[in-house]
């Protein structure tokens, strides 16, 4: 028998039950139309390549600096303008990005996110003379626009396509593709740009590098633009089917929802210092790393690059354990309070083994560092997700986002004068300082759980729906 018309606060509509899509995963017996695909997986790897192409090109010049500033004959401010390009990029255009893509989707917003990406990429191919840095910068300011239409997206890719009990995971692992193209980089830019002494050699390998980039960026475009889709045809979880229910019938706007946000919501706000405390201090680690290591380790840049690869490799493998272990617990309050508070943990000891000075253990620290700066990350996200249901997840993740950038942007210069005055323990206890902030910030916020309560709530009317339509048919 036909389910009937049921009328609650979320839905009006018949429900429908059926599913005749055979690539689909299981399904739960609800009366909402729910469906998992199996593509699932395929849009969330088109969408980390895109980041990872992008983050790649992040750090690629701070990372060898004092390399960059001889070849191309500028400052050592100069060469780091084009990673402060990126935070100022963020915060300029992010919101126009966002209102963007409340009208054209998620594919053609991860796909202008790819193209100017892509169009950097190439802009750099013809700034490998050492008379174009200005022609660099210009593609780095593509690159720094590109961000604002990728940074936004996990938390929307995973409620677009992942059901309730992959949520964190999916968001986990689309954050982490930025991280992924940050660790390549570290690795590989130290590598291959060495501080020859004949300059010409120095062109030659940036020469290499940025066509490797941009031959990189241009496959990954085309892929984003014939396989790339942008949104099921059936939502993946109850949340999901009531927030779609609820926007189409209440929708007022990007900048409603953005004033609601950001002078209503005060677990949000909360939220945004906290994480964008915690988040400056990894933002910063490009840049206050060198410096920190150096002091203690002379001549060891490459040293310094390895360290970096570990923090964001490291980090985000076992980021990726705790966002699992979220995603079956649903502690959010505990799990984010543990990670920020042992972020001190790791700062102290990531300063006693820089003064012990010895290697193995530095790395050790680090690699532990990177796991608590990037486990909070994605956990932001999540939290985000929660306090702000059922706002967009693009507005609320994109808001959250600017909090590191702005943050960075403060943090980075502050700790590199402390530095330069004060000396490295000086560093430390402002990094000390700004991380147990965050924490504070983090214990004293009572999250509201509002998508969790949202599932249950849809968990019990869809069992009530079933006991209706079971006495029916009796």
């Amino acid at each position: 028998m036909k389910n009937r018309r049921i009328t609650d606060n979320y839905v009006t509509h018949p429900l429908k039950t059926e599913c005749t899509e055979e690539n689909d995963d299981t399904l739960s017996g609800s009366p909402l139309k729910v469906r998992v695909f199996k593509r699932r997986w395929l849009q969330l790897f088109l969408f980390a390549l895109c980041g990872i192409c992008s983050s790649y090109q992040y750090a690629q010049f701070v990372i060898v600096s004092h390399i960059i500033s001889r070849y191309y004959d500028v400052s050592t401010l100069a060469v780091a303008s084009t990673n402060i390009m990126l935070m100022v990029a963020y915060a300029v255009f992010l919101f126009p990005a966002l209102f963007l893509m409340e009208r054209i989707g998620l594919k053609w917003t991860v796909m202008i996110g790819a193209a100017l990406t892509c169009l950097g990429a190439w802009i750099k191919v013809f700034s490998a003379a050492k008379d174009r840095f200005p022609l660099l910068l210009t593609g780095q300011a593509m690159v720094a626009i590109s961000q604002v239409f990728i940074a936004p997206v996990p938390g929307k890719l995973a409620a677009f396509w992942f059901g309730n009990d992959q949520l964190a995971l999916a968001t986990a692992i689309g954050s982490y593709a930025a991280h992924v193209g940050l660790s390549i980089c570290f690795l590989t830019v130290p590598i291959f740009v060495r501080n020859h002494d004949d300059v010409e050699e120095i062109g030659h390998e940036l020469s290499v590098i940025y066509w490797t980039v941009a031959i990189a960026c241009s496959v990954v475009t085309l892929a984003v633009l014939f396989l790339f889709q942008d949104e099921p045809s059936a939502p993946p979880s109850e949340s999901r089917a009531l927030q779609k229910s609820t926007h189409e019938r209440f929708d007022k706007g990007v900048l409603v929802s953005f004033k609601k946000l950001v002078t209503k919501n005060r677990n949000f706000i909360i939220l945004w210092n906290a994480y964008g405390l915690i988040v400056s201090i990894f933002n910063s680690t490009g840049a206050i790393l060198n410096p920190l290591f150096l002091t203690h380790f002379k001549n060891c840049e490459v040293d310094v690059g390895i360290m970096l690869l570990l923090l964001c490799f490291v980090g985000t493998i076992g980021s990726l354990i705790i966002a699992s272990i979220l995603d079956k617990t649903k502690k959010f309050r505990v799990i984010a309070i543990t990670v920020s508070s042992s972020s001190l943990f790791c700062e102290i000891l990531f300063a006693t083994t820089l003064n012990m000075e010895i290697k193995w253990t530095v790395f050790l620290s680090v690699s532990l560092f990177g796991i608590t700066l990037l486990s909070f990350s994605a956990i932001g996200f999540e939290l985000c997700a929660e306090a702000t249901y059922p706002e967009s997840q693009a507005l609320s993740t994109g808001i959250l986002s600017t909090a590191g950038q702005i943050y960075g942007a403060s943090v980075i210069p502050l700790i590199l004068k402390v530095i330069d005055v004060y000396g490295d323990t000086a560093g430390h206890a402002v990094i000390l300082a700004i991380l147990g902030l965050g924490t504070l910030l983090t214990i004293s916020n009572k999250i509201d759980l509002r998508r969790q309560r949202a599932e249950e709530s849809a968990m019990r009317y869809n069992a009530l729906s079933q006991g209706v339509s079971d006495e029916i048919v009796k």
